[in-house]
Parts: C-alpha cells; structure tokens; sequence
C-alpha cells in the first residue's frame, strides 16, 4: 500500500513540476512559478521523506 501511494504522490509532483517547467519556459520565469517549484520541492522531500520512514 505504501508503495503504492508513494508512487501516486511522485507521479503527481513530477506532473505538476513538468507543467510548472513547461510554463517557465514558455513564458519566461516570474515569481509565482518559481514559488511554485519551492512548493513542489517541498512536498516532495515532506512526502518522500514520510513515506520512507517504517510505520510505528
């Protein structure tokens, strides 16, 4: 189930990184997008970070 879900979680962030990546290029960085990455930087390093954790 872990597995899964952190397969899930990456997925998504990769996702979301490669549209956020998609618009800087596009149209040129600003500070919302760039925020935007901090966001996804941080969700992920929280959520790998829980998930490799064992339970207990």
């Amino acid at each position: 189930m872990r597995a899964a879900i952190l397969a899930a979680t990456l997925g998504m962030i990769v996702l979301l990184g490669g549209l956020t990546v998609a618009v800087v290029v596009r149209e040129g960085p600003d500070p919302l997008t760039l925020v935007s990455l901090l966001v996804l930087a941080l969700l992920g390093f929280g959520i790998l970070g829980a998930l490799r954790q064992p339970p207990g």
